[in-house]
């Protein structure tokens, strides 16, 4: 049960009538829908009720699932806000955020799962992904030679539930 004041009924009223595209994407950004297609794990577009895989090709243009979910499930923070493509540095403090979400909401979604989240910043760009890890395949960075990725600073997070979440 939700119950709200007069203040509140109004100020909730004009999300209706002054909706900005921006904001409300930003919303779906920070805690967006996860699906899981053929084995994959990916955010849902708005448009897409189903979706549907075509593994041959995803395996030819990828190499394996982790490479099509670390393509197919990425965000540049300069195309979020022209904000953070003027200020690069307040885009990569907003995609922390985003990575912090999105192990929470991945977690809540899949906890049988366990998934790598990366953020890369490129100095006028960050960006954020992720995969599931998979036991046959590697990740898509290699979390032990981090140091060895000259061009970009790279962040990454394992989400998955305490192993005593899960019954072990």
């Amino acid at each position: 049960m939700k119950k709200t004041n007069q203040k509140m009924h109004e100020a909730l009223s004009r999300i209706q009538v002054n909706r900005f595209q921006e904001h409300t994407e930003l919303i779906e950004l920070i805690w967006p829908t996860f699906i899981e297609v053929d084995g994959c794990v990916i955010i849902q577009k708005d448009s897409e009720s189903e979706r549907k895989l075509n593994l041959d090709f995803i395996l030819s243009q990828f190499g394996d699932r982790t490479g099509f979910e670390a393509a197919e499930s990425h965000v540049h923070m300069r195309d979020v806000s022209k904000f953070f493509e003027e200020n690069p540095i307040e885009g990569l403090r907003f995609a922390k955020k985003v990575v912090s979400m999105w192990a929470a909401k991945l977690k809540l979604d899949f906890p049988n799962y366990r998934f790598l989240i990366i953020l890369t910043f490129h100095g006028d760009d960050s960006i954020v992904r992720f995969h599931k890890l998979r036991n046959n395949e590697p990740l898509w960075v290699n979390i032990e030679k981090l140091e060895n990725y000259k061009n970009e600073g790279i962040l990454v997070e394992i989400a998955h539930k305490p192993l005593n979440d899960l019954g072990h």
